[in-house]
């Protein structure tokens, strides 16, 4: 299973997934689906959920703000 994380906007997607790259954790920037976007910009952060506690830590104390994080059932 993975989860999505929703920024603000694909400034931050790029400069979350460069931190997360940093500290060996996998992600793929994505084109979110209409119902996806809220707050957020159009593109989000896929990620393994055994990642997603570290990702949030990391981001987060980079002073990035996470809009949402989303279940990825698929």
């Amino acid at each position: 299973m993975s989860y999505i994380l929703i920024l603000t906007s694909i400034t931050y997607v790029n400069k979350a997934q460069y931190l997360l790259t940093q500290n060996n954790i996998k992600s793929y920037i994505i084109k979110l689906r209409a119902t996806m976007e809220r707050r957020g910009c159009g593109y989000g952060l896929e990620l393994n959920e055994n990642f997603l506690y570290s990702a949030v830590s990391i981001i987060e104390k980079n002073k990035i703000r996470i809009v949402e994080i989303i279940k990825n059932d698929y």
